[in-house]
């Protein structure tokens, strides 16, 4: 085995991996320090510096630049998926570093990244209920831990006590031998044994590699042979259940996938597990069988393991077996294929390699999500948005087919989905965690206590994202009026555009909508506003300036002026033309400098290098009963639909879709501020348009 490549280990290097080593011990989650990933240890700093440079997390995801960051560290031509490992790496070590030292903002790590987290892995399956099988045996239902069964062997193996769970075993090179020999040995006993280690060690173990047994798939798929062949080829019409030894035949092939399934929840197998054709052929085989059948367990199995390797799948054609089987999986009647299925298909497009095969849309797939987007299921629903918002990613058709061949307006369907409340509590994460940051675990039921909501506040509005910042704005520059007060919106609009020019501010129509939910407005003026060829010169009633207004501007400190100014220049022009053209010396604060001729070049002296201070006077603080806002943490379902609107918009030809809703996300924007981001997103590419 060639040696790993070493990381330089400057002084740098040595201080941020051991304040990582400490903020991670702060926040509960594991640390690795050095990940290895084609033969090559990861140099997590300059991973990280990497990412901040091209803009952070977010901004490399959205321009798919994951394997750009993978550039200097040359992997290997067989290294085909170094993109989404290089992302999972950097979510799980650096994502939180970035959020707090970088953006400045707090990060609570997800449950599946706490030190003590114990991923959601069904316990070995038993033949009490098929219906409870089917609940536990499939990685997209994940029961309570509190409410489900605890580990129980299979019923061939000894029986544990209720509320047993496996403990860790210890894997040294003793311990691989007596496994080898022991799954070759022709002795019952000794093969009883094995399986049944292995059952309780997949469950148990969270870091086992299959690479320090390299032998151990083929040797447990070894046991299935006669099954297929004889049973599954030849007998599919007889009852699996007639006689004694088909049924223990049928027990140890469920034991070998039951075992492969384990392991496929950790992310270091995935690989090995996606790149093994006898087990890809024989998992097809599987899947290929009725889930009402009498191997309706197994064939479950199957999809579990399908759709855990799917990250590492590489796709030659739309015609590859894996493909065109998981897509007639979405057409079948049973609840736990088609999640299956449509899971697997979206972890699939990760890979970029794949991108050119599943770039170009299938009507009848789109038709079929169409469908499934409507059923009142709530996980059918978020799984079926996330693989929408995956190949809506990808480059080609897929987004302008969707569109156009989607039967109703989706956007209007998405729309809706931004305000969607969460019947479901938290379900555990699987150990591979979810993918594009969207968590898998749906947003919790939001309490609705007899106290309403309210906005942030509005003090520090220069510090807020729109649509607050503009809110805070209106709110300290204008008062409600009476019938006598008038102002002309061209002018307030030209104001806010002066002071926030530079920095993204909204749209006339955004501004508007801000704006008349502050202050409300009469019915003549919505209507000159809308209808009107020129909506600027629309005059605004009943709102007047405030007296104590902030001024955001530049002041000049002149010796008794402090006038205030939209901008620097201004500030500049004012100065030269009123104080310092005719004037003798210098007033500007203090200062009492003779100009000798040379008054401009000396109130540069007053100007250079100076940063503008933030204004930390405090005003009043507003708050608007009139708008109920959900600040609570976004996921699953409206997080998705955010996302996805985003990923349509950048289509002009979608624009029409939007206008119809122009208002309604403007309004959401200010109600659920954790997607105002992507909202606005939105509305700043319509405005473009």
């Amino acid at each position: 085995m060639s040696a790993v490549p070493a990381i330089e280990r400057t002084a740098e290097y040595e201080k941020f991996m051991s304040d990582l080593k400490k903020f991670h011990d702060q926040k509960g989650t594991v640390l690795q320090t050095e990940p290895v990933l084609g033969g090559k240890r990861l140099d997590l700093l300059k991973i990280y510096k990497t990412v901040i440079e091209a803009g952070g997390y977010e901004k490399v995801t959205l321009n798919r630049g994951w394997k750009q960051v993978g550039d200097p560290f040359h992997f290997p031509v067989t290294c085909t998926n170094s993109a989404y490992s290089i992302k999972s790496f950097y979510t799980k070590y650096l994502l939180g570093w970035e959020e707090e030292h970088y953006w400045k903002r707090p990060w609570n790590p997800p449950p599946d990244l706490l030190a003590n987290y114990q991923k959601a892995s069904s316990p070995a399956p038993t033949h009490h209920s098929r219906e409870l099988n089917r609940q536990t045996g499939t990685a997209f239902t994940q029961p309570n831990r509190a409410s489900q069964q605890h580990y129980q062997p299979l019923p061939s193996l000894q029986q544990q006590q209720p509320g047993f769970y496996p403990p860790a075993i210890f894997m040294d090179q003793e311990f691989r031998t007596r496994i080898l020999l022991s799954l070759q040995s022709s002795l019952p006993n000794e093969v009883d044994w094995a399986f049944n280690t292995l059952i309780k060690f997949s469950y148990a173990s969270e870091n086992f590699c299959l690479d320090f047994i390299p032998t151990l798939i083929d040797l447990l798929l070894d046991f299935t042979v006669d099954f297929f062949q004889l049973q599954i080829e030849v007998n599919t019409t007889t009852d699996l259940f007639c006689s004694k030894p088909k049924q223990e035949a049928y027990e140890r092939v469920l034991q070998v996938f039951h075992i492969l399934r384990n392991f496929s929840f950790l992310e270091m197998n995935i690989r090995r597990l996606a790149l093994h054709d006898r087990l890809r052929f024989l998992l097809m085989k599987g899947i290929a069988l009725p889930p009402s059948s009498q191997y309706g367990e197994l064939s479950r199995h199957c999809l579990d393991i399908l759709e855990n390797i799917a990250p590492q799948v590489s796709l030659m054609n739309r015609d590859d077996e894996y493909f065109t089987t998981m897509t007639q999986l979405l057409f079948s009647n049973d609840r736990a294929f088609i999640l299956g299925a449509i899971r697997a298909l979206t972890r699939v497009a990760v890979t970029e390699t794949n991108e050119r095969v599943l770039g170009f849309a299938d009507l009848d797939v789109i038709g079929r999500m169409a469908q499934l987007l409507i059923v009142d299921d709530e996980e059918l629903e978020a799984a079926t948005l996330e693989y929408l918002y995956q190949y809506s990613s990808l480059r080609g058709n897929f987004s302008t087919e969707l569109v156009k061949y989607y039967p109703g307006n989706l956007i209007g369907l998405l729309t809706g989905f931004l305000s969607y409340k969460s019947s479901l509590a938290p379900p555990s994460s699987s150990a591979i965690g979810t993918l594009h940051g969207i968590p898998a675990a749906q947003m919790t039921r939001i309490e609705t206590g007899g106290e309403q909501p309210s906005i942030p506040d509005l003090t520090n509005y220069s510090h807020l994202d729109e649509p607050y910042r503009c809110l805070g704005w209106l709110k300290d520059q204008l008062l409600s009026g009476g019938d006598d007060d008038i102002i002309v919106l061209k002018d307030i609009f030209s104001d806010y555009q002066k002071l926030f020019g530079s920095e993204k501010p909204l749209g006339m129509k955004e501004f508007y909508t801000v704006l008349k939910i502050a202050f409300p407005q009469p019915p003549s003026v919505e209507e000159s506003v809308t209808n009107s060829t020129s909506p600027l010169d629309t005059v605004l009633q009943n709102v007047r300036y405030s007296p104590t207004r902030r001024r955001d501007g530049p002041i000049c400190h002149w010796n008794g002026c402090n006038e205030s100014f939209d901008s620097t220049i201004e500030l500049h022009k004012h100065i030269i033309k009123d104080h310092v053209e005719g004037k003798p010396r210098c007033e500007w604060m203090k200062c009492t400098r003779d100009f000798e001729g040379k008054g401009i070049q000396h109130m540069r002296t007053h100007f250079a290098g100076k940063i503008k201070k933030q204004n930390n006077s405090k005003s009043k603080v507003f708050t608007i009963a009139k708008i109920p806002t959900d600040d609570t943490e976004v996921s699953g379902i409206p997080l998705t639909s955010a996302l996805l609107l985003r990923n349509l918009a950048r289509y002009k030809q979608h624009h029409t879709f939007y206008l119809p809703y122009e208002s309604e996300l403007t309004l959401l924007a200010i109600q659920r501020p954790k997607v105002s981001k992507y909202i606005l997103t939105v509305l700043g590419e319509l405005q473009a348009n």
